[in-house]
């Protein structure tokens, strides 16, 4: 696989961390080695987010891979996009530099984690899946300790049994039930909150139904908005 050389002064001009120029510096004392014996010494070291820093802001980036399912890896890093052609389930680590694109159905479960924007025709996250730098699908179901950081975007958004959205949700449908959380905001057509959902800073939408023990913080604003059976909208 094509490669290049990562050296202690491009960590340098790049501003990476005390901590990660210094592990490059244990490893690496004559300041430069492969990019792929870097990524491999990361993942042997289990330092993810390390990886994660590199695919963002070192200038190397392969060609699109287009794959009919991802290899069976516990920990798979590519520098470009990848693009699946199928239904994938995934239950280790996925990093990836231009992001994951699954033309299909998505599962993130078992403590899998994936590194990288993430769009699917559906897109599922339960028990303690995880998808940073944000989600995009035409429906989105959140459940199971399942998390998405920076933010989840699709047609329907469901959210259930502690799962949890981070930094907004906005959707045509959003609804929020059984301990499910959305922080910083949903916005959405028709929001629907109850059986102890939240949303947190605010609720913008057409509709909004608050019920069954449902709560937003920090208002919600719409054109129709309706709270019944100790649903609650607080300011």
């Amino acid at each position: 696989m094509e490669t290049t050389t990562i050296t202690l002064q491009e960590l340098d001009e790049k501003g990476a961390c005390s901590y990660g120029r210094e592990l490059f510096k244990k490893h690496y004392p004559k300041g430069k080695a492969d990019y792929w014996d870097v990524i491999k010494k990361c993942v042997a070291l289990e330092e993810f987010w390390d990886i994660n820093w590199i695919l963002k802001e070192l200038d190397f980036t392969l060609p699109d891979l287009v794959l009919d399912e991802l290899p069976d890896e516990p920990v798979f890093v590519y520098p470009g996009k990848v693009i699946i052609k199928g239904d994938v389930k995934i239950t280790g680590k996925v990093l990836t530099k231009g992001g994951l694109h699954v033309i299909g159905k998505l599962i993130v479960c078992g403590y899998a984690r994936i590194w990288g924007n993430t769009k699917a025709d559906e897109i599922n996250v339960s028990d303690d899946g995880r998808i940073y730098d944000g989600a995009y699908g035409k429906t989105i179901n959140v459940s199971g300790d399942g998390r998405i950081d920076d933010g989840a975007n699709g047609e329907t958004i469901n959210v259930s049994d502690d799962g949890r959205i981070y930094d907004g949700a906005y959707g045509k449908t959003i609804n929020v039930s059984g301990d499910g959380r959305i922080d910083d905001g949903a916005n959405g057509e028709t929001i629907n909150v109850s059986d102890d959902g939240r949303i947190y800073d605010g609720a913008y939408g057409e509709t909004i139904n608050v019920s069954g023990d449902g709560r937003i913080y920090d208002g919600a604003y719409g054109k129709t908005i309706n709270v019944s059976d100790k649903g609650r909208i607080i300011c």
